[in-house]
């Protein structure tokens, strides 16, 4: 009796161990079961939603305009001392929905601006060449007669009553808002305006609020758009400059 008790100790210990090793697993999570907090990221390292970059005045050289030869001889090579730089938007196309694409042949675009880099005024001229006079028309009967927008014609009898034909958009509060940024795309070599702001280099900055007053013309197989923006005192006097400066230069072209 006493010897078969001193055999069942050692099952005993056993036992009475494998039990608190079970008790202290079950009460740790058991191995893999890891539950330990992960710390949170420094708030400093985290994104604030929305927010923006300044852009940034750009301080590199810009190069000087080159034309190409089929449309060198309808921008006048200087608009009362404003500097020119390529154009890099298509309002025409955006305008029209890319309806003219298929008789388009090609265009080149210029934008005039003030000197300084607190523009007061900016002139954005586009010629497009298109396939025929025919086409250039259709273009134009587009913006005067379907869309109705440019519905006043401003005429040069002294240039063989040459026409553009307006759009008096600052009489509807139309135009670029005080602040806008003329953004320079250095890769390109143009520049391009956005309504919102974006991390990037700008070369201009409008002063003040830009009104607008555009003209569409047609003289041979090219459509011609010329869209002024100045201030509201100086709008009629300034593009009135700048449309009879464009006629003379047109006109002056043989084609």
């Amino acid at each position: 009796m006493d010897n078969k008790n001193n055999i069942n100790i050692p099952y005993l210990m056993i036992i009475a161990g494998l039990i608190l090793i079970i008790i202290y697993l079950f009460v740790n999570g058991g191995p893999g079961n890891d539950i330990t907090p992960v710390s949170p990221q420094p708030t400093n390292l985290q994104p604030t939603p929305g927010t923006v970059n300044e852009p940034v005045l750009y301080t590199g050289e810009v190069p000087e305009l080159i034309i190409a030869p089929e449309f060198t001889g309808f921008f006048p090579d200087n608009i009362s001392g404003m500097r020119r730089v390529r154009l890099l938007i298509d309002s025409m196309e955006s305008e029209t929905e890319g309806r003219f694409s298929l008789n388009r042949e090609d265009n080149f675009n210029v934008l005039y601006l003030s000197n300084s880099v607190q523009a007061d005024r900016e002139v954005e001229y586009s010629v497009y060449k298109m396939k025929s006079p025919e086409a250039a028309n259709e273009v134009l009967e587009y913006y005067t007669t379907i869309q109705k927008w440019n519905t006043k014609p401003k005429q040069f009898e002294q240039l063989d009553n040459f026409t553009f034909w307006i759009w008096e958009g600052y009489l509807e509060g139309s135009g670029r808002p005080g602040g806008i940024y003329f953004y320079w795309d250095s890769i390109e070599n143009g520049a391009f305006l956005l309504d919102e702001k974006i991390s990037g280099n700008y070369i201009a900055q409008a002063k003040t609020n830009l009104v607008c007053l555009h003209g569409e013309a047609v003289y041979g197989e090219y459509f011609i758009m010329v869209d002024v923006h100045a201030p509201q005192e100086n709008i009629i006097e300034f593009s009135d400059m700048v449309f009879e400066k464009a006629a003379k230069q047109i006109t002056s072209n043989t084609i």
